[in-house]
């Protein structure tokens, strides 16, 4: 992987955005702030990088623009996005707030280049102005993948001084062995499950076991897609110290993106039931 290659093929939008020429589509990024939650307030922790794929000029969904790719295409394709997105967020300087990055898990398909191109990009963050340790490779676990390079990757990122989330947990083939072998500082617990697991009492109570065991290997909790204040309440019911969603912003410009660096936390606790 030569990522020297890819970064030529960045090119300046109005405004200081920046973007991805791939061929006949354009690749840009949008961020999602993600933020740290207190009694009253929620400070900026950090914000998930995300692609939106251009096609003559109109939007098109992520996942019909990355279903369309070969494998080898989206290899290369998720790498431009990597390089985009640290393009993008060093032109903005964010200082101490992180940036959340995605990991394809078929990644593992091509482990050697993986392994170098992620030197590289250490190389690539420090010369725009961003430590490692502000970078969270988030991953979403695939059944039949390749446990053993997941790993290996997951031990070379942690070398090379980047931070590591499990994406989407509670999905597909999520499990806590999975999270206790990959000992990831940050579990992003999926939105569809917790929102179901809440609504019933033993759902709820299984919940609260599988949240126990997370806190015990000592993993922040960052809860997405937090809509409502309903959720929020559940959320930090759970000890969840991190908090992505609509509820304090969509995903936008970096610009608009982390413009609020506090926001104020709307009341969750629920109305108490009336006696008879």
């Amino acid at each position: 992987m030569n990522l020297a290659r890819l970064t030529q093929r960045i090119f300046e939008l109005d405004g200081g955005h920046r973007a991805f020429d791939f061929g006949l589509f354009e690749i840009r990024s949008a961020f999602q702030p993600i933020y740290a939650i207190n009694n009253n307030a929620g400070m900026l922790y950090g914000v998930e990088a995300l692609a939106r794929p251009i096609f003559k000029g109109k939007p098109i969904e992520p996942m019909d623009f990355f279903s369309r790719l070969s494998s080898r295409d989206r290899f290369v394709a998720d790498w431009a996005c990597l390089c985009l997105h640290i393009a993008n967020t060093a032109a903005w300087q964010l200082g101490n707030t992180s940036l959340f990055v995605n990991l394809n898990p078929g990644s593992c398909d091509y482990l050697d280049q993986m392994l170098t191109g992620l030197d590289q990009y250490a190389d690539l963050v420090r010369e725009q102005g961003v430590q490692p340790s502000k970078v969270v490779f988030e991953i979403t676990e695939e059944e039949g993948g390749d446990k053993d390079a997941l790993i290996r990757i997951t031990e070379k990122l942690r070398d090379l001084g980047f931070q590591i989330a499990i994406d989407d947990f509670g999905v597909g083939s999520s499990d806590l062995l999975r999270v206790v072998d990959i000992k990831p500082d940050i579990v992003k617990i999926d939105a569809g499950w917790f929102r179901h697991m809440m609504e019933g009492d033993d759902t709820r109570r299984f919940a609260h076991q599988i949240i126990l065991k997370l806190h015990e290997i000592r993993a922040h909790l960052l809860f997405e897609g937090v809509e409502t204040p309903r959720e929020l309440h559940w959320a930090r019911e759970c000890a969840g110290s991190l908090i992505q969603g609509w509820l304090f912003g969509k995903a936008t410009h970096m610009g608009e993106a982390t413009r609020a660096s506090k926001v104020a936390v709307p009341d969750t606790r629920q109305p108490e039931k009336q006696s008879a």
